[in-house]
């Protein structure tokens, strides 16, 4: 229970921004936000919303015996650092 308290921002937002898409219609965007910035900004924010959720379900499998918050060895919270932030970096490149 307590893994949805931390993702459920981030499930929120990836089921908003997909519902926005699928039942607003696309006439009713400007050409900018068609192909523009704004685009470009929910994209990113889809992907790197995606990779936190892919980041913390994964670690939770691969690496459930580390407790961040009660482990003394500093080499398992850097892995578990680098973890989250080499899928985030590879989620926000495109894949």
């Amino acid at each position: 229970m307590n893994t949805l308290k931390r993702l459920w921002v981030d499930i929120s937002v990836v089921i908003s921004i997909i519902l926005l898409f699928f039942f607003i219609p696309a006439s009713l965007f400007p050409t900018e936000a068609k192909f523009g910035l704004l685009s470009l900004f929910i994209t990113k924010f889809v992907l790197v919303s995606m990779a936190i959720i892919h980041a913390h379900v994964t670690r939770k499998i691969i690496f459930h015996y580390i407790d961040f918050a009660k482990d003394t060895n500093i080499f398992n919270n850097i892995m578990i650092i680098a973890w989250y932030v080499i899928i985030i970096f590879a989620w926000s490149r495109g894949g």
